[in-house]
């Protein structure tokens, strides 16, 4: 730009050549002269309105009042132009553009008072208070010692010469003070500024004193060489601007300039103190005429004086004032700081700092040297990894270990370079923090093998299905297959691992927790070998980095517990099945009673009619199969009675060997394993025939295309561990039966059934679907356990667990029946009451036992048989009570209760379709309990009342 400026300005020069050459002093040179010395005073002023705003700090100031008196001059040079070539006479002494010219110079004093310690880019108000005296004193020095001389009609001459004089007196006061200036500032940016400004005021003064003085004294017109003395200095000036750029300044170099020293102080205020007494001077030598006017300057500058150390006053009083609370914060704060001056010396230390060292005063290690307070081997280490860092980028910060009386202590410290070169150190005792420290990481490691010992795999998660896993503990190896490095790697994908019917159950799950609920689901998970397992994932929502929230949870394999459940819930679906089925069989049971009976009856009607008497086989027959059935439902539902005695469960299945090879095919190789060691049970002898019987037969149909069957006795103990595996086992000592084939097998579902009443897998015509769950009921009514292992077409086997006893064996005499009575002794002239709800029933029973000569009292409630039983008179005995056993409002128990109370000498002889343990404990007779089961027939009924009514009363 300067070089531009530079080539304006020759061409200028060139111009003014040659208009002096051609035009002289001629109109037409006055005016282009003058025009000339009005664009060089223009752009001059350009230059240093541009140079201001490329500046910062002072130079902003000090570029626009520069500026300003460029301009002032030039708009004076334009109204001389006025009067010199428009209206061809001489400037009025007391004009006002004689008054711009004098006073321009104020511009260039402003600038050498701007204050370089504040260093600032705007006018405050004490700088605008220093504009103000300046101008006064420029004021009162040109109006007492010029105008007022030509206001009382002195000689033009002697005061145009005198008024030269003392424009060059001023300009030459103006570069001895800005060469003053230039030496006192403290840094290198301000010193080529105020030196630029020396150097500039002391070549228009050359040249322009002499161009002033010619002109002025000794009339030289304007078109003369004289004109490049105003010219050329303007250009000077304007390449000096152009050519101008604010240098870089370092930190230490502005705390130097606005650091105030005492010489500076001095100079300022001593200059500014002068201006008042030059005011009052000039004011002294003014006429009376003129006091007032002196006066008021006077009091003007005063004030500005006044009023310029009260601001001053205030401003160093508002600094005290923040010194003095930034003092009080350092010395309170916890963090310890200490200043130390470019020498090493300490200038300024606070309690906190002093007690991290171990100095137990921290005024007395002001003006120490630190290298005398700290420990040597801090001194070293200071030496050794602070120094240099701290003189390349001005600042360390890090963590060091001093010596406390020669302990170590962990610390932090901060140090910053000051720009005088002294450094701020702020450090901080870090003992706590590092024990923190120590503690959380102690607390982090042991929560680390909580989370990887117990059995759950632990994670941290994005939200949604396709979220990233930011986490996931080993556990996901052990649970799942895959490592946490294989697991994380394709986390986005992990709901390609759930079981494709429940993933609905994972979206739903995590709608709630995109909602901030908590994570819940209960879910299937295919392993990596394929294994598929039941987990429960369980997560909380909490917020993660960047208000990000994340899931923390835990994921625990439950199929042994979803194992569980589908046992008990079968178990129970089960025993409702049974119920139902026990309550059907008791009401078919009196209903096959009556069919059972009257065809009994009808057969003996018959006798000599064949064709009738063969339908009535048939019917027969019917209710026979029928009866067959209903035990079937009993023995399932556990409502059948039991006379269990002890066995042993080889002498059984040995016993059962030779007809059970009978039944099977010849491509079906069937092995007996019996230990000879096994232990006692107490079951019903006939029920375990059949269970044996029904499991064979089962795993026979299950070999279509033959195969091997073993059946196999063995002891066993189910410890705790195979109970929590199996919902209703109790752990203890078992005798242990299992059937087993390698036949078509099952799969999980059809399992899960097997036991349910008439629920089969063979083909229509084959089987009732009531084998499995007769076998079903007669174990549990013994006590037992039943399970079944099968995979389809690996085979499958039954393994009955049957509690073991320590008793003897029964022998076979003890557990054979009594011969029945002879026949002709079935009829009686007893008394009997009949008790029965059913009215069909309680009329067969009637009709046959009054046939057999007995006297039978009927009644259809417990209540209404108590009533019979009051109402008999003495001698008129009842000599058996033959009652129902489940009957609406009192039992057939408690009611034979009663009836004994009365007349201890009756027997009792219960009938029913099962005893849902009224008579029998779990289905077990009770020691002289006489009972019949329904369906029964007329015969069984005549033999079984014989029976127990020719039994001997016991002790009641």
């Amino acid at each position: 730009m300067y070089r531009k400026v530079a080539i304006i300005g020759a061409i200028l020069v060139g111009l003014h050549a040659g208009e002096i050459l051609l035009f002289g002093t001629s109109p037409t040179g006055s005016l282009i002269a003058n025009t000339l010395q009005l664009i060089a005073c223009g752009l001059a002023t350009a230059m240093a309105c541009k140079a201001s705003q490329r500046g910062r700090g002072l130079a902003r100031p000090f570029w626009s009042v520069v500026a300003l008196g460029l301009a002032t001059w030039g708009v004076a040079n334009l109204g001389w132009m006025y009067y010199e070539n428009l209206l061809h006479q001489t400037v009025p002494p007391l004009s006002i553009v004689r008054i711009l010219f004098d006073t321009q110079g104020v511009f260039f004093a402003i600038a050498l008072f701007l204050d370089k310690e504040k260093d600032s880019p705007r006018f405050d108000v004490e700088t605008l208070l220093d504009c103000v005296q300046i101008a006064i004193v420029f004021f009162s020095g040109f109006f007492g010692l010029y105008y007022v001389q030509v206001l009382n009609g002195g000689p033009t001459a002697t005061t145009d010469a005198f008024m030269v004089w003392s424009y060059q007196v001023i300009n030459v006061s103006l570069v001895v003070l800005s060469a003053i200036v230039a030496l006192m500032v403290r840094t290198k940016r301000l010193r080529a500024l105020y030196g630029g400004l020396a150097a500039f005021l002391a070549f228009n003064a050359g040249l322009a004193g002499i161009a002033d003085y010619m002109q002025s004294v000794h009339n030289v017109q304007t078109g003369t060489w004289y004109d490049l003395g105003w010219t050329v200095p303007f250009l000077a000036c304007a390449i000096w601007a152009a050519w101008w750029q604010e240098p870089a300044q370092s930190t230490q170099e502005i705390a130097i300039a606005k650091r105030k020293s005492l010489g500076a102080l001095a100079f300022r205020n001593v200059m500014l103190g002068v201006a008042p007494l030059i005011v009052l001077s000039v004011v002294a030598q003014l006429g009376t005429e003129w006091r007032r006017m002196g006066s008021l300057l006077l009091g003007i500058s005063v004030l500005c004086y006044a009023a310029r150390l009260a601001v001053s006053q205030y401003r160093e009083a508002r600094s005290a004032e923040v010194v003095r609370r930034d003092t009080l914060a350092m010395d309170s704060a916890m963090d310890g700081m200490a200043i130390v001056s470019a020498d090493g010396k300490y200038t300024y230390v606070n309690e906190a700092y002093a007690q991290l060292i171990g100095h137990p005063n921290p005024k007395s290690m002001i003006g120490q040297y630190w290298v005398e307070v700290h420990s040597p081997a801090d001194v070293t280490m200071a030496h050794r990894e602070i120094r240099d860092q701290l003189q390349r980028d001005g600042r360390w910060f890090g963590p060091v270990t001093i010596r406390r009386n020669g302990v170590p202590v962990p610390t932090e410290i901060s140090i910053t370079k000051l720009p005088d070169g002294g450094v701020v150190t702020i450090g901080r005792d870090v003992s706590e923090r590092h024990r923190a420290e120590r503690f959380r990481q102690d607390a982090e490691t042991k929560y680390q093998t909580l989370i990887e010992q117990v059995a759950a795999i632990s994670y941290i998660a994005e939200l949604g299905m396709d979220g990233q896993w930011l986490y996931v503990s080993p556990q996901v190896e052990t649970m799942f297959g895959f490592t946490a490095d294989e697991w994380l790697a394709d986390s986005r994908q992990w709901t390609k691992h759930i079981h494709p019917e429940d993933q609905k159950i994972v979206e739903i799950a995590e709608e709630a927790s995109k909602r901030g609920e908590r994570f819940q689901a209960e879910y299937r998970i295919v392993r990596k070998d394929g294994r598929v397992i039941w987990v429960s994932d369980t997560a909380a929502v909490v917020p993660g980095s960047d208000a990000h929230p994340l899931m923390e949870g835990i994921i625990v394999d439950i199929t042994d517990k979803k194992q569980l459940e589908g046992q008990l819930q079968q178990s129970r679906r089960m025993e409702a099945v049974g119920r139902l089925a026990g309550g059907i069989a008791h009401d078919f049971n009196n209903l096959l009673t009556i069919i059972k009976g009257y065809t009994e009856l009808a057969l003996i009607r018959a006798k000599g009619m064949p064709e009738l008497r063969s339908d009535v086989e048939r019917i027969e027959d019917a209710s026979e199969r029928a009866a067959g059935l209903v035990r079937q439902l009993l023995a399932f539902s556990r409502r059948q009675v039991m006379q269990p005695k002890v066995l042993d469960l080889n002498g059984i299945v040995v016993g059962l060997d030779k007809l059970l090879r009978r039944l099977m095919d010849e491509d079906i190789e069937m092995v007996t394993v019996a230990d000879d060691k096994v232990g006692a049970i107490k079951a019903d002898p006939g029920q375990i025939e059949q269970v044996i019987m029904n499991l064979v037969v089962n795993a026979r149909d299950a070999m279509p295309n033959g195969g091997r069957l073993v059946v196999e006795t063995a002891n066993v103990e189910l410890d705790a561990s195979y109970a929590r595996d199996h919902a209703s086992v109790k752990p203890g000592k078992y005798v242990m039966l299992a059937v087993s084939d390698t036949g078509i097998g099952m799969s999980a579902e059809t399992v899960a059934h097997i036991f349910e009443p008439f629920y089969t897998t063979k083909e229509n015509g084959r089987g009732t679907g009531l084998g499995l769950s007769t076998v079903y009921g007669i174990v549990k009514q013994s006590g037992g356990y039943i399970w079944v292992y099968s995979e389809l077409n690996h085979g499958t086997t039954f393994k009955v667990y049957l509690p073991r006893v320590d008793e003897a064996v029964e022998s076979a005499a003890a557990a054979a029946s009594k011969p029945a009575a002879p026949a002709k002794e079935l009829s009686g002239r007893e008394t009997i009451l009949l008790v029965e709800d059913e009215p069909e029933l309680r009329e067969l029973t009637r009709n046959v036992l009054a046939t057999r000569g007995y006297n039978v009292i009927e009644a259809m409630s417990a209540e209404g048989a108590e009533r019979l039983a009051s109402d008999r008179r003495d001698g008129a005995k009842i000599h058996l009570l033959l009652t129902d056993v489940i009957m609406p409002g009192v039992s057939g128990r408690e009611l034979a209760k009663r009836v004994v109370a009365r007349q201890p000498s009756v027997r009792v002889l219960y009938m029913s379709g099962y005893t849902y343990n009224v008579i029998a404990e779990n289905g077990t007779l009770e020691r002289g309990v006489a009972f019949l089961q329904k369906p029964f027939t007329p015969s069984a009924l005549v033999e079984k009342v014989r029976e127990v009514l020719d039994m001997v009363v016991s002790g009641r």
